[in-house]
């Protein structure tokens, strides 16, 4: 018995350093696989910090980047903007200065016609005017009264004056509305003293066919000569304004034609 047990730790005591060597080689490949392990962890997390560094570091230079860009852009976008603006403020300044050379052109020209035919409507009155001075010519009362042929030009005469005059006032007033005020006041004078006239003439021809001396005679007269100055007096103004240096080319306003002054005489 004591043989056997002796044998059986003889033989465990002959196992024994085999198995120790197996399990501690299993204890030591374990311990450097954790080793292997952990280094490779800490190696996976320091890599990864380097690597979140490098994406971060890169994402700033991209934002820098895209930030420089978007800096570049808004700069020549308010360049091209000014520029834009610019061209904008230039093309409606020529389109403005276009719009007022092609009004001042028509105003003027509309001037100018205005101008002429007020001058012409006058200038029909003065003719009509210097018919009636031949036919009331004389020393009233006449030697006999006027015949029915005479008393009919009269008459005929009468109607002709107050219907031109009534023509050159509607053209005075046009000529007031179109301007500007020098030639405006000119046109008011000159349609007053034709008032004046075509009353002093109504009462004369009214004598006239009574064969009687008028009493408004020289009133007449003044009116007559005063037409006649303030005529002269519109066109040398008229000729200034549609003949300024910085306008077109224009027609001038023609002045009156020499006609006789009209006859006067009692």
């Amino acid at each position: 018995m004591s043989l056997n047990l002796t044998h059986a730790a003889a033989t465990t005591a002959a196992i024994a350093p085999w198995w120790g060597t197996a399990l501690g080689a299993g204890v030591g490949a374990l311990g450097a696989g954790v080793v292997t392990a952990s280094v490779a962890y800490i190696n996976n997390r320091a890599n990864r910090k380097q690597l979140d560094k490098q994406l971060a570091a890169q994402q700033a230079m991209l934002e820098r980047q895209l930030e420089a860009q978007r800096g570049q852009m808004a700069e020549q976008l308010n360049a091209q903007l000014k520029i834009a603006e610019m061209n904008n403020d230039a093309n409606h300044v020529r389109d403005r200065e276009g719009q007022q050379s092609e009004l001042r052109k028509w105003q003027l020209e509309t001037r100018r016609e205005t101008y002429v035919d007020f001058v012409v409507a006058v200038e029909k009155l003065r003719e009509t005017i210097a018919a009636g001075g031949q036919l009331l010519a004389g020393t009233w009362p006449l030697p006999a009264p006027l015949s029915e042929a005479e008393l009919h030009d009269l008459e005929r005469l009468e109607r002709s004056i107050v219907s031109l005059y009534e023509e050159a006032f509607q053209r005075a007033q046009v000529v007031r509305l179109t301007g500007p005020d020098g030639v405006a006041n000119c046109a008011k004078s000159l349609g007053d003293t034709m008032t004046e006239y075509v009353t002093y003439s109504n009462e004369r021809f009214r004598a006239a066919r009574r064969n009687e001396r008028s009493e408004m005679l020289r009133e007449w007269q003044d009116a007559v000569r005063e037409m006649n100055r303030l005529l002269q007096e519109f066109v040398n103004t008229a000729y200034t304004v549609v003949n300024l240096p910085s306008s077109t080319p224009q027609s001038p306003v023609p002045p009156p034609r020499n006609a006789d002054e009209p006859s006067v005489a009692a």
